[in-house]
């Protein structure tokens, strides 16, 4: 006669804390955790991931804008990729200077029009990064 024997282990799992690493005073807090029975893990805030998936939340954004001149009809369209707000100022700057780098700021002198403010001759067409994807559009 045959006998079996089955033997059951148990085996304690560990319990893990995680700490979202953000200075080396986390370091210090996670030492209390030795005494106990619990792990400590650092994780971090700046995976790959998340660098890919974020969005841009600049409030002035790059892109393609168009200036509008408020006595005719004529639209001046660019494309930076800096804020819009400084290469607006920019073109204010040429018109205030006389100087005609700028197309806008030309055709403003040249003709003796009027210009607005930000909000009244300044639109974004499209939001997006520079380079090839910016040159598509």
């Amino acid at each position: 006669m045959y006998t079996t024997t089955t033997t059951t282990t148990t085996t304690a799992r560990n319990k893990w804390v995680t700490f979202t690493y953000f200075s080396p005073l986390v370091r210090k807090i996670s030492k209390l955790f030795r005494q106990t029975d619990l792990k400590t893990a650092f994780c971090t805030t700046n995976t790959i991931q998340q660098q890919l998936t974020a969005k841009q939340t600049h409030d002035d954004p790059s892109g393609i804008y168009e200036l509008k001149c408020k006595t005719c009809i004529k639209v001046y369209v660019g494309q930076l990729g800096r804020a819009i707000g400084f290469r607006f100022k920019e073109h204010m700057r040429y018109i205030r200077s006389t100087n005609s780098t700028s197309v806008y700021a030309a055709h403003i002198l040249d003709n003796r029009h009027e210009y607005g403010t930000k909000g009244d001759t300044l639109k974004l067409l499209k939001k997006c990064q520079k380079g090839k994807h910016m040159d598509c559009w």
